[in-house]
């Protein structure tokens, strides 16, 4: 009886304290993730290209405050990217409710800096309405991608950025957009929500995206209970390949349910290069699900 009540207590303590470190630890872990990509269609004279990505922050959420976001910023700044990104939810409900300055977090974004700028795109929790995030990533003097393009010229070589809107609040049609736009430069997709992947024309460099948070709550092996997309695991972060098209997903800094596991927050820097016949990598594995295998959950969370 005593060593089933020791075990009973073991278990409750081990319990109590994973709890603890989802809930106020793993979440306040601000990580810097690297990853050097090989890409095709990218010019060798632009190999070593740094770009630095933000997603997901949902200011005003959990403990995403103006003080969190000033240190964000200050962490992306000490990795001098050539190129920022910001891919969208930073959150038009939560910006509401919690009356942080929307002038404060223009003048803390605005801090970013980068020698090509700054561009973003929006994502589903920016809708609610869009004019609060819109005003102000302008104010930040910050360019917004809506189904639209740009371009920069880094060593005076040309390089496409093309940003979608929010699939979830949108019918797009990102083939017919990129193929009047699709040509031998280099090419780079940005997309909130990573299911846009497999209708990418393969004219592309490379896809960008957040959204899913990595699932927030992973475990290894197991996987997550609650992953955003109709794909399952396949899109959950970090490096994809598939069919020779390239995709990153940022597994985002802000937290919806609350809690992180094995995933924290992360700031990520890509660094790229020119694919070649030695690195080339035509599909990535595709990892299983226990959750989604053995439990009914839902797909998708809007």
């Amino acid at each position: 009886m005593k060593k089933l009540l020791l075990l009973i207590l073991i278990i409750l303590v081990g319990a109590i304290s994973f709890l603890i470190y989802a809930k106020f630890l793993e979440p306040n872990r601000l990580v810097i993730s690297r990853a050097e990509l090989f890409l095709p269609n990218w010019n060798d004279d632009l190999n070593g290209f740094k770009i630095g990505l933000i997603s997901d922050i949902h200011i005003g959420t959990g403990n995403i405050d103006l003080k969190k976001l000033d240190k964000i910023v200050e962490k992306m700044n000490s990795q001098n990217p050539d190129l920022i990104i910001l891919l969208g939810d930073f959150d038009a409900k939560y910006i509401k409710l919690s009356k942080i300055p929307q002038k404060d977090i223009s003048q803390s974004l605005a801090k970013l800096k980068a020698p090509y700028g700054v561009i973003s795109i929006l994502g589903n929790h920016d809708y609610n309405p869009p004019e609060i995030v819109k005003n102000i990533l302008q104010n930040a003097n910050i360019k917004i991608l809506e189904d639209t393009n740009t371009f920069i010229y880094p060593e005076n070589k040309k390089i496409q950025i093309i940003g979608f809107k929010d699939m979830w609040h949108y019918k797009l049609n990102p083939e017919k957009i990129i193929r009047n736009n699709c040509s031998n430069i280099p090419t780079i997709i940005l997309s909130h929500n990573p299911d846009i992947f497999p209708k990418i024309p393969p004219c592309t460099t490379l896809t960008l995206s957040g959204h899913t948070h990595g699932g927030e709550i992973y475990v290894p092996i197991f996987g997550a209970p609650f992953i955003p997309s109709k794909f399952n695991l396949k899109y959950r972060k970090n490096y994809v390949v598939e069919n020779n098209k390239h995709l990153y997903v940022s597994g985002g800094i802000g937290t919806l349910s609350g809690f992180r596991t094995f995933n924290p927050p992360e700031i990520v820097i890509l660094t790229l290069n020119q694919q070649t016949k030695k690195n080339k990598i035509t599909n990535t594995p595709i990892k299983k699900n226990f959750f989604k295998n053995h439990f009914k959950v839902p797909a998708i969370i809007k």
